[in-house]
């Protein structure tokens, strides 16, 4: 074998191994953007080759942003409103991360809430029905803000990425100030 046959084919062999490897590491996730992309070049071989298996390896999808967005109403005994009232959010960073160990409590309090929607009766209503002394009842909903995925954002990539994000309601709960008809079951 001459010496030009021996380079070629250590490189094609090198540039074999080279694809191989590839392919085991983009098809065990190709749901992934990086592996959808690659897909039509990998896939027939992985295919016909049995590395078709998925076993997620990239990272997941950013976290969509929860929050609990909530309206103390001020009504007066004739039915009259009293005081303007306040929307307001629970935890107040919705949208910004929060990097003080003190205010993650918020964050953990709201998912303890959300979880068992009768928590927000029980234990939110009447919180903030003592923070805002005269107000008659409180409407509290649980909102989460989706994240775009990474196909949208790149088709879209002049749009705002708040464009792009949905507002999903998930509970909605009223709790009256005064305690009338607010009994919580068993």
């Amino acid at each position: 074998m001459t010496a030009k046959a021996k380079l070629l084919s250590k490189t094609l062999l090198s540039l074999w191994i080279v694809y191989n490897i590839f392919t085991m590491l983009v098809m065990p996730n190709i749901g992934a953007y990086f592996g959808r992309t690659t897909s039509k070049f990998i896939t027939p071989y992985a295919n016909s080759v049995g590395l078709n298996a998925s076993w997620n390896f990239f990272s997941p999808d950013p976290a969509h942003t929860m929050y609990i967005r909530y309206h103390v109403y001020f009504i007066g005994p004739e039915g009259v409103e009293t005081q303007e009232p306040i929307e307001n959010y629970f935890p107040l960073e919705k949208n910004t991360p929060v990097l003080d160990l003190a205010r993650k409590r918020d964050l953990y309090a709201m998912r303890f809430m959300v979880i068992e929607p009768k928590r927000l009766k029980t234990y939110f209503g009447p919180w903030l029905c003592r923070r805002h002394p005269g107000a008659s009842s409180v409407e509290m909903e649980h909102v989460i803000e989706t994240v775009a995925m990474l196909d949208q954002a790149v088709t879209f990539k002049y749009e705002d990425m708040r464009d792009l994000s949905k507002e999903l309601k998930y509970v909605r709960e009223t709790y009256s100030c005064d305690g009338r008809g607010d009994e919580v079951e068993q």
